[in-house]
């Protein structure tokens, strides 16, 4: 689902390409560049959403919307990147190609949606950094230290292959309570579905027994508010395009991969 927001249903490309900038700003994702080419609306040879320079954060949460009514659009040429795209701090490189989409436009007031229905042949890409991902999670360390009086120092993350669709991951932190300097190990597993959907398991907190002892009950609430937690790695979902032949590796970069099928 792409969202749109405009005081009328567009019904020409320059239209679409405003209600769609609109649309994401209201999301607080502020695009590059949004290009539209064609003849005539409702279809187009090219639509690319640039959204380079983007920031997201964990609380994005667009809607679900599955449209049944509605304008049918078609897409010869769909484009969707981010070179890079922030989540957070942590730089992603995105990168989605389709060729001859079908979707479903449809308003309701000033709000509305543009869902994909089927693909003729399409791939997505998601990649970050390991060293990108160790820095964001010393930057939560931080924050969730600093309220507690901790000073966090440094942080170290390695990431293990646990089968196509998962990585186990350690992180080691090392921190320092009044004069104790210590290390905390915070250890875990992540898992990929099949709509491009991150969930975190297995959280467990261990490390040098002083330090452990004071950090663990403070900790322990806060992980348990991450434990199972799902979070998309594409935020705007894409209607009836289901994924196929998704693969998750893990190495100096973090990639994962899949092509499209239509439902």
């Amino acid at each position: 689902m792409l969202p749109l927001f405009a005081q009328a249903t567009p019904t020409t490309i320059p239209e679409f390409t405003e209600a769609l900038t609109c649309g994401l700003q209201q999301h607080g994702v502020t695009p590059r560049r949004i290009e539209g080419q064609g003849a005539a609306f409702p279809d187009f040879d090219l639509l690319r959403v640039d959204l380079t320079e983007s920031q997201m954060t964990r609380e994005l949460r667009p809607p679900p919307v599955s449209a049944t009514t509605g304008d049918v659009v078609g897409i010869a040429h769909f484009e969707l990147l981010g070179a890079p795209l922030y989540f957070e701090k942590a730089p992603l490189e995105l990168h989605l190609i389709a060729e001859g989409v079908k979707a479903r436009l449809t308003m309701n007031d000033d709000r509305g949606c543009l869902v994909p229905e089927s693909a003729a042949a399409g791939n997505v890409s998601v990649q970050i950094a390991r060293a990108a991902l160790e820095a964001l999670l010393h930057s939560i360390a931080v924050e969730v230290a600093a309220k507690q009086g901790f000073e966090v120092r440094k942080t170290r993350l390695s990431l293990t292959q646990d089968g196509p669709l998962a990585v186990s991951f350690r992180a080691e932190v090392t921190a320092k309570v009044f004069v104790m300097s210590a290390m905390l190990a915070l250890t875990g597993r992540l898992m990929i579905d099949d709509e491009l959907n991150a969930r975190i398991s297995g959280l467990a907190l261990g490390g040098d027994g002083m330090i452990l002892k004071l950090a663990g009950g403070y900790a322990r609430p806060y992980l348990d508010r991450w434990e199972g937690r799902v979070f998309p790695l594409l935020a705007f979902t894409f209607g009836g395009l289901k994924l196929r032949n998704v693969e998750l590796t893990a190495g100096d970069n973090v990639l994962v991969r899949a092509q499209f099928a239509s439902a």
